[in-house]
């Protein structure tokens, strides 16, 4: 009935990557609405636009080391404590239909709030709506939730794959003019909207940065139920089948013998690698360009985010069960155990960087930093919130935020304090 602190620290390592992820969709707004992939494009020597050395190496990493990735570790890890919850209130003799509803409900509410006041690409509405599904798929079988959810990557990823493949070909035979894809070209055409214009209603205004952000959503959030919400639900299916045969407690405690998890580790990591490798050559290498490219890449970053991210998995779960990393694991754990308050956090202050929040206080830095700059902040940012978890937590129990979700799902009191260490808690802590 231990917490599992080595989850937590996993978690940890999520929010970097998905603090990774969502930074360049707040410092060049562009990329929410069809401007085209950006990342702090300059100008070299001979004046053409291109990302400079240190530049492309950071936008590179961020596609090749945690993008498709982060978000399938982080619904993996949803899918495992909806077990630890359900087996919570099993214990305590309640349904855990009614907790579950309530606690989907609750990130529904904060997922559309997120999404329309400080980042259109939120997650937490696709969660609550797929946690529903989940909760009807409850008691599925091991073998049809590993085909179902094998089923729902394969399809998304082939689908992505099919589009940008034709698309590809249709550009390279001249039925696609390739001028159209542009973003002045297309912005003068109505069809999407320029990087100018993005970054403009983005800082300007708070009335245009709501117009911008309501706009976006209306064009995001479908997309990311269709096409990211299937694959969140298969690793929601993963985590359940793994949460119910306890396979991460067994490879914590290490009773699972370290020559197989390196034998699944090992040409996971290879694999995935290979296809984010090439996701990322295509999106920001010498030769990148053209919408077929741009769609083939993300559908090599969707067929390797599961299987890079099962590579993820075991290498840090081989590295934070070692006596070794306690220390590791002490530094990420206070963190990962408020995840959603994180989450959210990213967002609110990353808002107050680049967007409208922040231009009273000489900010709204959107389309001004460097990819080099913007690495830097989500370092920042992510060490900074390592640190205040630990604060946070050394007063209270639970997250700013997870205190009331918590409340409202299981109906009890708000922001306990730090019990007595000598009493037992009765709920599973990881619950």
């Amino acid at each position: 009935m231990e917490r599992l602190h080595a989850v937590d620290a996993l978690r940890a390592l999520a929010l970097l990557g998905i603090l990774s992820v969502n930074v360049w969709y707040f410092a060049f707004p562009e990329n929410l609405t069809g401007g085209g992939r950006s990342a702090g494009l300059s100008q070299d020597a001979g004046g053409d636009a291109g990302l400079a050395g240190a530049d492309q190496w950071v936008a590179f990493a961020a596609t090749a080391i945690f993008e498709g990735k982060s978000y399938v570790i982080f619904s993996f890890l949803f899918g495992l404590s909806f077990v630890l919850q359900s087996s919570s209130a099993h214990r305590a003799g309640v349904s855990e239909v009614s907790r579950s509803q309530r606690r989907f409900l609750g990130l529904a509410v904060l997922g559309v709030l997120h999404g329309i006041f400080l980042f259109v690409g939120d997650i937490l509405l696709t969660y609550a709506v797929l946690g529903f599904a989940l909760l009807g798929l409850r008691r599925i079988s091991t073998r049809a939730a590993l085909l179902l959810a094998g089923g729902l990557w394969a399809v998304v990823a082939l689908a992505i794959l099919g589009i940008g493949a034709l698309t590809a070909v249709m550009e390279s035979s001249g039925m696609i003019d390739g001028a159209m894809m542009e973003s002045a070209t297309g912005a003068s055409s109505g069809l999407i909207v320029s990087a100018e214009d993005a970054r403009a209603g983005y800082t300007g205004s708070l009335g245009s940065y709501l117009a911008f952000q309501l706009g976006a959503y209306a064009l995001v959030a479908p997309s990311i139920l269709l096409v990211q919400g299937p694959v969140a639900l298969a690793a929601f299916l993963l985590g359940l089948v793994l949460g119910r045969a306890r396979m991460l407690e067994r490879i914590i405690a290490g009773e699972i013998p370290t020559t197989r998890l390196l034998a699944l580790m090992l040409p996971a990591l290879a694999v995935g690698g290979a296809l984010s490798l090439s996701a990322a050559w295509m999106l920001w290498g010498a030769d990148s360009g053209g919408l077929g490219a741009e769609t083939l890449s993300s559908g090599l970053i969707f067929l390797a985010g599961p299987v890079q991210a099962t590579g993820y998995v075991i290498a840090a779960l081989l590295i934070l069960r070692h006596r070794g990393f306690v220390w590791l694991v002490q530094l990420l754990a206070p963190a990962g155990r408020m995840s959603l308050s994180n989450y959210l956090g990213q967002s609110l202050v990353l808002a107050l960087i680049f967007s409208a929040l922040g231009a009273p206080l000489g900010l709204g830095l959107a389309g001004e930093l460097s990819a080099s700059q913007v690495g830097a902040v989500v370092v920042l940012l992510w060490l900074s919130q390592l640190g205040l978890s630990r604060l946070w937590l050394h007063f209270f129990t639970r997250g700013p935020l997870e205190a009331p979700l918590r409340a409202w799902t299981y109906s009890s009191r708000m922001f306990p304090v730090k019990p007595n260490p000598r009493s037992r808690p009765q709920d599973h802590p990881s619950a």
